[in-house]
């Protein structure tokens, strides 16, 4: 139970209690536009249950998408990236630490109003901008790439049309003096970089017309100052055919994607038909970024059936297995199914090579049946990356525990 004393009037008799979850909130209202629907609320009227903060939910037809929202506060938040003239369902309810599930749900629908206006609402910003730093060059230059989310029309493949182009915005991270180039391509070339520097770049997509489309989250990359050692961020997209030189044990195997009427699935690592015992891990190869002051381990991936077992990452220096260090942790049970995951977890400046380990453990029953679609270590801390994402923080260390869950407000996506 947390209890916490509310107000010089009421120290001697009134406290905050846990050990129940909040009633439902009260005066659920949402209004759409073409692509976006806000919700707002009222606070739950029973003022003496804590409320950590409200979770949003809402889907086509049905639940799909789930949204936590840190504070009790927060009482309103709009979703993006909404279809067109399309029906949703929208789920409000609050939620504490206490045993069990969230609070009462509230329940509305309504519809998204037909798409209208100019191209600029249209266009969606460039997703998973990352930037890899070219070994060769001596840290000297970086290519960065991103995914465009917005389909082709037929004017953009015709022979007489203004080919779609991409604004790059780049400079060191938290100056004054930013740079921009173009690129016809989802990736670009930047040189010059000084060594030693951390730098930031953003991308917008420009239509023909000259429509643009807002920044995307911006990415933090650490160009490093020794060209005899290697400081480069990681990434690794599980597929059919890469593993990224990820150590893993032997309960995994690589799935290929599925996309049919009954499953939406990405490429990913995913358990055996024959389940070994408990535990199961997927483990980075040696990192070294000993000038990062702030680190960020990404990973994505879905819980197909309800599971009771425990989900941990771990950091650890390479070559030294016994002292490993938890920075995120959750019960399988506490994961909602069928959901993609996008889970950002800071960790300390690390001075010696280390490698992080996504462990799953299980007791007197088969493997949680996961699929891990991507894996990724970078620099630069995880504020800036996380914004409009979901993310998820669970810290743990020998002497105390704390729990945090938070959603930036955002896409809601």
């Amino acid at each position: 139970m947390f209890c916490k004393m509310v107000g010089s009037d009421f120290n001697k008799n009134f406290h905050w209690s846990e050990d129940r979850v909040p009633n439902a909130p009260q005066n659920v209202r949402v209004k759409t536009q073409s692509t976006t629907a806000t919700l707002w609320w009222d606070a739950p009227p029973d003022p003496t249950v804590l409320i950590r903060g409200y979770t949003v939910e809402y889907g086509e037809g049905s639940i799909s998408q789930r949204i936590l929202i840190e504070g009790p506060d927060s009482t309103s938040f709009t979703v993006t990236r909404l279809a067109p003239n399309t029906n949703y369902v929208f789920a409000v309810s609050a939620y504490n630490e206490a045993e069990g599930e969230d609070g009462t749900k509230v329940m509305v629908a309504a519809k998204t109003r037909p798409a209208e206006g100019s191209q600029t609402e249209k266009l969606w910003p460039p997703t998973s901008v990352r930037a890899r730093i070219e070994e060769k060059s001596g840290g000297g230059s970086a290519i960065v790439s991103w995914d465009d989310p917005n389909p082709e029309s037929a004017a953009d493949n015709s022979i007489d049309a203004t080919q779609r182009q991409y604004v790059i915005n780049y400079g060191v991270y938290e100056s004054d003096t930013q740079q921009k180039v173009r690129s016809n391509a989802k990736a670009v070339r930047l040189t010059g970089l000084t060594p030693g520097k951390e730098y930031e770049v953003a991308v917008k997509v420009v239509a023909g017309d000259g429509s643009e489309s807002p920044w995307s989250i911006r990415d933090l990359f650490l160009v490093p100052d020794n060209k005899s050692t290697s400081r480069f961020d990681w990434f690794c997209r599980l597929n059919d055919t890469e593993m990224c030189s990820i150590d893993s044990s032997p309960h995994w195997k690589l799935c290929t994607p599925k996309h049919d009427t009954y499953t939406q699935r990405d490429a990913g690592a995913c358990p055996r038909v024959q389940y070994p015992s408990s535990p199961a891990h997927l483990t980075t190869p040696a990192i070294n970024l000993p000038d990062a002051q702030r680190l960020c381990f990404y990973f994505r991936f879905a819980l197909l059936n309800f599971h009771p077992g425990q989900m941990k990452v771990e950091i650890f220096r390479d070559g030294d297995h016994s002292n490993r260090q938890i920075v995120w942790k959750t019960r399988m049970a506490n994961v909602r199914t069928h959901v993609v995951q996008n889970v950002y977890v800071p960790f300390s400046q690390q001075t010696s090579p280390f490698k992080v380990s996504v462990s799953l453990k299980w007791d007197g029953q088969q493997m949680p049946r996961v699929i891990v679609h991507e894996m990724d270590v970078l620099s630069g801390g995880c504020s800036e990356r996380s914004t409009g994402q979901k993310i998820m923080f669970f810290f743990e260390n020998h002497s105390e525990k704390l729990k945090k869950k938070t959603i930036v407000k955002g896409s809601g996506t």
